[in-house]
């Protein structure tokens, strides 16, 4: 039964559009993403490593292993897929929201989305090429402390921190609710498990989104720029807190169970591509 399964998802992959192939190989790729972020942090809750780390440093880590420099120009074209793919979600309707005032919020989320994967992408490449800059959580900071400086830069900045809370909140309700059930085309079985890999992994990042914003309020109330923390500044927080070890663990948890569930989207999620000709 299972042999029949793999033969019949192996098929449909193989039968695949290059714009599935796209957005399959965007998602396993986030999922990696997600697995090195995940792991990082597991060492950290389990002392063999200082502390968390986000995104990107994680991708700095991965840079100074073997084969490192091959490794990243293949995530950062992964992750450009990925981006490519939010984009045909937000502008060509790949997943037929429609035109309604819902449809248009989660196209417009599915941009921010693209934008911000396009920027991770090219923050991978620079590391590929040696331009060392700043870490993620300074680099969170610095344009923190540019934003106060401008006019309404306050006010801005914490309707960035009500925004962040918002997709918290959003992402609580989606792992509760779990519409992405309906989009793997697997039997009942794996699909269960898929679908709890995934609430669990959505909403470990509503809580990440939450602190983030939480902390962004805060420094936008204060007017000070250093209190702006990213995902591992998030993960460092949680780590010195009373059971903090644990609680990082399971995080980290989360974090690795969502890049599972990513990967098992890139083999099993219905993909609908636009047909971009039309």
């Amino acid at each position: 039964m299972g042999s029949e399964a793999a033969r019949e998802i192996a098929s449909k992959i193989a039968a695949a559009e290059p714009l599935h192939w796209m957005a399959r190989v965007g998602y396993a790729v986030r999922g990696v993403v997600f697995l090195i972020v995940g792991g990082l942090a597991m060492l950290a809750a389990g002392g063999y490593a200082t502390r968390p780390q986000g995104a990107r440093d994680a991708l700095q880590t991965l840079a100074e292993q073997p084969l490192g420099g091959l490794l990243l120009w293949a995530v950062a074209g992964g992750l450009a897929c990925f981006a490519g793919w939010r984009f045909l979600q937000s502008f060509f309707d790949a997943d037929d929201y429609g035109s309604g005032p819902y449809g248009l919020m989660r196209r417009s989320a599915f941009a921010c989305g693209g934008i911000f994967y396009v920027a991770l992408a090219a923050a991978t490449a620079r590391i590929v090429i040696g331009e060392r800059s700043t870490s993620e959580e300074q680099s969170a900071r610095d344009w923190t402390h540019w934003l106060m400086l401008k006019p309404f830069g306050r006010g801005l900045l914490a309707l960035i921190a009500a925004v962040m809370i918002g997709v918290a909140i959003s992402l609580a309700i989606k792992s509760w609710r779990a519409p992405y059930r309906r989009t793997l085309d697997a039997p009942p079985t794996p699909r269960a498990w898929a679908v709890a890999l995934g609430s669990f992994g959505m909403l470990t990042r509503a809580y990440i989104f939450f602190m983030i914003g939480i902390f962004l309020g805060h420094a936008a109330y204060d007017y000070n720029s250093k209190k702006v923390v990213g995902v591992a500044g998030v993960l460092d927080t949680l780590q010195h807190q009373s059971y903090g070890r644990w609680l990082l663990a399971v995080v980290a948890l989360g974090l690795l169970a969502f890049g599972c569930f990513e990967i098992i989207e890139a083999f099993v999620r219905r993909v609908h591509a636009p047909k971009l000709a039309r």
